[in-house]
């Protein structure tokens, strides 16, 4: 479990029902050559006893498949992207001279593109919480297979 500073959360990321408590990114390499990805964690903070359930979840322009773990007032979005880096799939005759030997990731990132979406049981409403950024976390896992 990543431990997360008590830093104040903006307006936007808040609402009646639902709040952003925390979201962390944190960012692994895979054990094969050019799988990169990302694990997006939020905790969100329920103010009543609402029955919170998560449509859908948005992190950096992606959609993302998530998870959802309730416990008590507590709910966490844990969400995956993978993604190939094309570069470490080349091979050193495929590499133009004076190449660096690492390679940013190619990704389309939307940096403001953040959200949750979610119902209320006994509401056919859906609902839509902004987050306002991910900050990085380390993971404390082993890099995938």
């Amino acid at each position: 479990m990543l431990a997360s500073c008590g830093m104040p959360v903006s307006s936007l990321s808040q609402d009646k029902t639902v709040s952003v408590i925390s979201a962390e990114k944190s960012e692994w390499i895979g054990g094969r050559a050019g799988v990169r990805g990302a694990v997006y964690t939020v905790k969100l903070k329920k103010k009543n006893n609402s029955v919170v359930t998560v449509k859908a979840f948005r992190a950096e322009g992606n959609t993302i498949p998530f998870i959802q773990n309730n416990t008590g007032s507590t709910i966490m979005i844990r969400g995956n992207l993978a993604y190939k880096n094309n570069e470490d799939l080349k091979t050193a005759d495929q590499m133009p001279g004076g190449a660096p030997v690492e390679n940013p990731v190619p990704q389309k990132l939307d940096p403001k593109d953040n959200w949750i979406e979610y119902t209320i049981k006994g509401s056919q409403t859906l609902y839509k919480i902004n987050i306002s950024k991910f900050t990085p976390a380390e993971s404390s896992e082993e890099p995938a297979p």
